[in-house]
C-alpha cells in the first residue's frame, strides 16, 4: 500500500514549465534579460532559436544566460526541493567549449503545492571559451539547456528527479561568434563583470584587477544590461542579501520569487587603486556605473567622468593621488576628495561636494579651466536637514601656500543674523548685524586679478583673490545689509600679477568693492590685519558686490565703486555709483573728443553730501550732432573745493547711420589701456565675450549684458594684454557670433 501510494504521489508530481533568460547585451533588441520559453511559458521557444552574431574585438559586447525558472507542481507526501539549469556550449563539430555547467534556480516561492525555482543574475558568459577567461575563437557554436527538479518523499524516505525535457534530451539555440578579442597590455584591464559587482575579484576584469600602475575601463553594457557594474568595498565585508523578482506563470498569475545574492570579504583589501579611470558611455542614459560604497579609491592617473557615473556613497573616500592629473567632475556630487600627489588637478568639468563632504588638500593643486567658467568649477553644496539632523555645508580644508584650489568655487548658503559664515571655508567669512540677508551666494576666484582698482587715487593691482557676495535679501540694494567682513587670502596670491608681474606690499592691504563687475573699485579700508594669519578684517560693510584687496592709499571724500557710459541710441547715458561721501558738493559730467581737451556737460549735486550708503546717479548726454568717440569722464568737486577725476569711457557715435545685424566695431585699433567694442544685437540677454591670442589659447573669457540695440562695452582688463594680435569674439544673446581681429600696442 505504500509503494503503491508513493508511485502515485511522484506521478502527479512535476514540472509544469520552464524558461530561459538570455542577455544578449548591445546586440539585444529589448533591456536586459529575455525570456525564452521550455515548456509551457508564454514566451518564444528557445529550442531551434538563433541568437545573433557576436563580434568579441568589442569588449562591450555579452551573451549572457541569466538562469530562468522552473516551475512544478507536487503531491501527496512528496516535496519538491531545488531546481538545477543545466547548459553546455558545443561548437560546429559538436565538442564542448568548456564542459557542462550548472545554475542553481534559488530558492521557492512556497512550501507547498506549486512551487516556482529561480535565477535571473547567474552572469555565465556564453562568449567565454574557457576557465581562464578567454573568449570563443570565430564560429557557429549551440547552446543547450536542460532542467531537473529534484524532490524527496517523505513516506519513502527517498529522493527523485523530474527532468525536463521529459525522457532527457535539452532545449537548444545557436549563435555565431565574429572578431577576435583584442590583447590588452599589462598595464590596462576592462571590467567584465563576469563573476560579480566585487572590484577586488580579478574574474571581473580581463587583465587583473586595476593597480597604480594599471589602467580601469569600465564599458557601457547597454541600457537594462544585466551585466553587474564595479562596485568598491574597500576592507570591508558586502554582506549577503536577497532580491524580489516577479514572475508571470503559465496560467496568467505571477509569483515573487526570492533569491539570495551572495556577498564578498575584501576586510583586507586594502584601497581600491588604479592609474587612469575611464567609464563609457555617449549620455546620461546610456553610460556605465561605477560605486564607491565603503572604504577608499585612489586615482593616479586621469578620471574620466563625463556622463557623470561616477557614485559615492557617505564616509567613503577618493584620492587623486599621482602627479599632474585631468579630472571630469560630477554634478551629482562628490563626498569626501583629496588632493594629494603632486603637480596639478586639472578639472575639465565641474564637480559638487555634497553636504557633509570636504574638499582636503594634502599635495598638489586643484585647477579650474578659467576659459570656461560655466562649466568648470567647484559647486560646495549648502547645508541641508535630514530626519531633523543638520549636515553641514560641503567645505575646503587644507589649503596652503602649495596646495590649493586655483580657479573657481561657488556656495549659497543661509546667512544668520550674528552667526559667522564661512561659506565652506573657503577664506571669506561675513557676520551680519540687523537685518538677515537670507541666502548669500559667494564665488571665489584665485585664478587671476583685476589689473587696476582704477579708483582715482589708486591704479595697483587686486590680489589673486576675489569674491563676488550676492546677498539674496533686496536690502542690500538700499544699504540696509551690514556685516563684518573677514578676508582671508594666501601670501602667493599677492605676487606675480598682472601687469608685470607686480607684487603688493602686505602691510598696506586695504578692503575694495566693486558694484560694477570689476571695473571700478571703491577703497573700504581695513580695522584690522593679522599677517601671521593672513586674515583682515573690516566691520561696518554695507554695500556687496565683488570684493578684493589691495594696496591702502589715502582715503577720498567719495568711495567710487562704479562708472559706466553706454550708448543709448542718438545719446549716452553716464551712471556712477557711490558707497560712501565725505563733504562732497557734487559731481561734473565732462566730455571730450579727442581724449585731452575737456568740457562740462552738466553738474549733479550730491544726494547727501555725508553718506555711509549706496547712491546711485545718472545723467543723460542729449547733444545734437555727436560722431566718432566721444570720452566722458567725472569731477567730483569737495565742500572747499578739492576736486578729484575719475577715468574716462569712451562711446562711439556713428553720425547716425545704423550698425547692421550682428556688428561689432573695435575702437581704437590698434589699441593701448582701453579697448571699446561697440555692438548691434536684436535681442537683449547674456553675451559671451572670448579673446584669444595668435596661437588659439583663451587669454580672456567674460559674460556681459546687452540691450536690444546698439551697446557700448569696454574690453575688460585690456590693458593687461601683452602686445600683440588677438581674436576677440562676441555671441550675441541671439546666437549670432561676430569675430574681430585686433592690435594691442
Amino acid at each position: 500500500m505504500s509503494t503503491s501510494f508513493t508511485a502515485r504521489a511522484q506521478q502527479n508530481s512535476s514540472i509544469t514549465g520552464s524558461s530561459i533568460f538570455i542577455d544578449r547585451g548591445i546586440n539585444s533588441p529589448q533591456e536586459g534579460n529575455e525570456t525564452y520559453n521550455g515548456r509551457n511559458n508564454p514566451s518564444p521557444d528557445f529550442d531551434g532559436e538563433y541568437l545573433g552574431s557576436f563580434n568579441v574585438s568589442d569588449f562591450n559586447t555579452t551573451l549572457l544566460l541569466n538562469g530562468g525558472t522552473l516551475s512544478t507542481t507536487q503531491a501527496g507526501p512528496d516535496d519538491i526541493r531545488s531546481g538545477i539549469l543545466f547548459y553546455e556550449v558545443t561548437d560546429e563539430n559538436g565538442d564542448p567549449t568548456n564542459g557542462p555547467q550548472i545554475i542553481r534556480l534559488g530558492a521557492p516561492t512556497n512550501t507547498t503545492g506549486d512551487k516556482t525555482f529561480l535565477a535571473d543574475m547567474a552572469n555565465e558568459n556564453l562568449l567565454a571559451g574557457n576557465g581562464s577567461g578567454g573568449l570563443l575563437p570565430p564560429g557557429e557554436y549551440s547552446i543547450a539547456v536542460s532542467f531537473r527538479a529534484n524532490g524527496f518523499n517523505t513516506t519513502t524516505k527517498k529522493t527523485f528527479s523530474k527532468l525536463d525535457p521529459e525522457g532527457g534530451g535539452s532545449y537548444q539555440a545557436s549563435f555565431t561568434v565574429i572578431g577576435i578579442r583584442p590583447t590588452e597590455p599589462p598595464t590596462s584591464t576592462t571590467w567584465t563583470g563576469g563573476e560579480d559587482d566585487n572590484w577586488f575579484d580579478a574574474r571581473n576584469w580581463t587583465n587583473g584587477v586595476p593597480n597604480p600602475g594599471k589602467d580601469a575601463t569600465i564599458p557601457d553594457f547597454g541600457s537594462g544590461s544585466t551585466v553587474q557594474y564595479p562596485n568598491i568595498y574597500s576592507n570591508a565585508v558586502k554582506p549577503a542579501s536577497t532580491r524580489e523578482t516577479v514572475i508571470q506563470n503559465s496560467d496568467g498569475t505571477t509569483s515573487v520569487v526570492v533569491t539570495p545574492v551572495p556577498g564578498y570579504d575584501n576586510s583586507s583589501s586594502g584601497p581600491a587603486q588604479t592609474r587612469n579611470f575611464t567609464m563609457l558611455g555617449s549620455s546620461p542614459t546610456q553610460r556605465s556605473i561605477s560605486s564607491l560604497v565603503v572604504g577608499r579609491l585612489e586615482v593616479f592617473g586621469d578620471f574620466n567622468n563625463q556622463q557623470d557615473s561616477f557614485k559615492q556613497s557617505a564616509n567613503t573616500t577618493i584620492a587623486f593621488t599621482g602627479a599632474n592629473q585631468t579630472i571630469s567632475g560630477s554634478v551629482s556630487g562628490l563626498v569626501n576628495v583629496e588632493i594629494d600627489g603632486s603637480g596639478i588637478k586639472s578639472l575639465t568639468t565641474n564637480f559638487t561636494v555634497k553636504a557633509g563632504g570636504t574638499l582636503r588638500f594634502i599635495k598638489g593643486i586643484l585647477e579650474t579651466n578659467i576659459a570656461s567658467i560655466n562649466t568648470s568649477f567647484v559647486q560646495l553644496a549648502p547645508s541641508t536637514n535630514v530626519n531633523n539632523t543638520g549636515i553641514p555645508a560641503g567645505r575646503i580644508e587644507g589649503e596652503s601656500e602649495t596646495s590649493f584650489l586655483r580657479g573657481y568655487v561657488k556656495i549659497s548658503e543661509v546667512a544668520r543674523v550674528g552667526q559667522p559664515e564661512p561659506f565652506g571655508n573657503i577664506g571669506l567669512t561675513l557676520t551680519f548685524i540687523g537685518n538677515a540677508p537670507g541666502v548669500v551666494t559667494v564665488l571665489r576666484n584665485t585664478a587671476t586679478n583685476y589689473a587696476s582698482v582704477n579708483n582715482g587715487a589708486n591704479s595697483r593691482p587686486t590680489i589673486r583673490r576675489i569674491f563676488d557676495v550676492l546677498p539674496g535679501n533686496a536690502q542690500s540694494e538700499t544699504g540696509g545689509l551690514n556685516a563684518t567682513m573677514q578676508f582671508r587670502y594666501l601670501d602667493n596670491e599677492l605676487t606675480n600679477l598682472i601687469p608685470g608681474n607686480q607684487t603688493l606690499d602686505e602691510n598696506k592691504l586695504a578692503l575694495f568693492v566693486s558694484t560694477s563687475n570689476g571695473d571700478m573699485f571703491g577703497q573700504l579700508g581695513r580695522d584690522a590685519l593679522n599677517k601671521s594669519a593672513n586674515i583682515l578684517t573690516k566691520t561696518n560693510v554695507t554695500t556687496f558686490g565683488i570684493f578684493s584687496l589691495s594696496e591702502l592709499t589715502a582715503p577720498l571724500p567719495v568711495t567710487l565703486t562704479a562708472f559706466n557710459a553706454k550708448r543709448m541710441g542718438n545719446n549716452a547715458e553716464i551712471t556712477w555709483e557711490t558707497v560712501a561721501e565725505l563733504n562732497s558738493r557734487g559731481y561734473e559730467v565732462q566730455v571730450s573728443n579727442d581724449g585731452r581737451n575737456y568740457r562740462t556737460l552738466a553738474s549733479v549735486a550730491s544726494a547727501n553730501p555725508n553718506s555711509n550708503q549706496l547712491q546711485r546717479y545718472s545723467y543723460t548726454d542729449t547733444e545734437a550732432g555727436k560722431s566718432g568717440v566721444r570720452y566722458y569722464r567725472l569731477r567730483q568737486i569737495d565742500l572747499d573745493g578739492t576736486d578729484h577725476y575719475f577715468a574716462p569711457k569712451a562711446v562711439t557715435f556713428d553720425g547716425g547711420a545704423a550698425l547692421s545685424k550682428a556688428e561689432v566695431r573695435a575702437f581704437p585699433n590698434p589699441f593701448g589701456q582701453v579697448l571699446t567694442l561697440t555692438a548691434n544685437t536684436s535681442a537683449a540677454g547674456p553675451a559671451q565675450l572670448t579673446v584669444t591670442d595668435m596661437t588659439g589659447r583663451v587669454v580672456g573669457q567674460h559674460t556681459l549684458q546687452l540691450d536690444a540695440g546698439v551697446n557700448d562695452l569696454s574690453l575688460p582688463n585690456a590693458g593687461s594684454l601683452k602686445s600683440g594680435i588677438y581674436l576677440v569674439r562676441l555671441l550675441m544673446p541671439s546666437g549670432e557670433a561676430k569675430v574681430l581681429r585686433v592690435s594691442k600696442q
